[in-house]
């Protein structure tokens, strides 16, 4: 078939889709785009592709689109080009709203195209190994994980959209937990109770929470921690991912490309390498977005449902509307 012809919009993130668009064996990497035209410029000439500052001008040359924009542009970006007939990458969250979330699901099942969230984590090799082994029952049932997603931004001011509630859509659990909760539901199953608290502590010039810590229980009886903040100085953490189960502990890597799991061997407790990666596809920052942009793809070339598409994105971002809406007990 025709390489399928591609641009993306928004070149921060999006500067990684790009260059996994232009490595993509079923792709054309026809357009980037961007409001700051020299950096679309120069992108483009690194990546032998066209540029523009205007995506709504392109329409017609293109059969996929991925937007990595800012937040609350997502709507109304996506529902114009699914309504061009274009299938549709988005960078997280799908949506600020579960009102918009539902508008574009309706509208792509309704245009016949692909509708797919960039949950970049799910796609990552080491992941897809913790789920097969969890998957195996060879460690014997889960019994509750903690998740990790630790860092420091620097303060940005109060008109970026970054910084405000409603353009980002929350906070630190919103824009970047989601993530993490989308792992936590992906690996256990449906969820019953949630419960999350959250802080400024650190990162007062973010208008919603910069640090949580969220709790899951799922239907099975599992337990799910999440820690997730922009304002930890020290970002090391046990690592990304820590999962308890009736006979073991596997453990995924800070940089969730090493999974390890620590077992009983005899009278010992050994550590054993499950899954680490070729030693020549080591990750660079924003390297492993190839695995979904191929997925991304492959969805369109089959016709078939994208993993990650709009009705299973809208779990986790139903699931954290929840966290926000519960509430702590007073003490005393």
């Amino acid at each position: 078939m025709k390489p399928i012809r591609t641009a993306v919009v928004g070149l921060n993130m999006g500067l990684y889709h790009a260059h996994a668009f232009s490595k993509a064996e079923r792709a054309e990497l026809t357009y980037v785009v961007d409001l700051d035209e020299e950096k679309a410029a120069k992108l483009a000439e690194e990546l032998g592709c066209k540029y523009t500052t205007d995506w709504t001008k392109i329409m017609d040359e293109i059969d996929a689109v991925s937007f990595c924009t800012p937040h609350h542009l997502h709507a109304s970006q996506a529902l114009q080009a699914i309504q061009a007939g274009k299938h549709v990458l988005i960078e997280k969250p799908l949506a600020n709203s579960e009102e918009e979330c539902l508008q574009l699901i309706k509208a792509a099942d309704e245009h016949h195209v692909k509708l797919m969230l960039a949950y970049v984590v799910r796609y990552l090799p080491a992941v897809r190994k913790l789920k097969e082994v969890l998957d195996s029952g060879v460690y014997g049932q889960p019994i509750h994980a903690q998740g990790y997603q630790l860092g420091l931004l620097p303060p940005m001011p109060p008109q970026s959209w970054f910084s405000r509630k409603e353009t980002l859509g929350g906070g630190v659990l919103f824009s970047h937990g989601c993530h993490y909760i989308d792992i936590l539901l992906w690996l256990f199953g449906e969820p019953d109770r949630v419960q999350s608290m959250g802080t400024r502590l650190g990162t007062d010039w973010l208008e919603g929470e910069g640090t949580a810590h969220s709790t899951i229980q799922f239907k099975s009886g599992v337990l799910g921690h999440l820690v997730c903040s922009w304002g930890t100085k020290v970002s090391q953490s046990p690592g990304k991912y820590h999962i308890h189960t009736t006979d073991a502990l596997l453990e995924l890597s800070n940089d969730m490309w090493k999974l390890e799991v620590i077992k009983k061997d005899g009278k010992d407790w050994v550590r054993e390498l499950l899954y680490g990666g070729p030693k020549d596809d080591k990750p660079i920052p924003g390297g492993g977005v190839r695995y979904e942009i191929n997925h991304f793809l492959d969805a369109i070339a089959n016709d078939t449902t994208p993993e990650t598409d709009g009705r299973d994105a809208l779990l986790s971002h139903r699931t954290i509307w929840a966290m926000y809406k519960s509430e702590g007990v007073p003490v005393g």
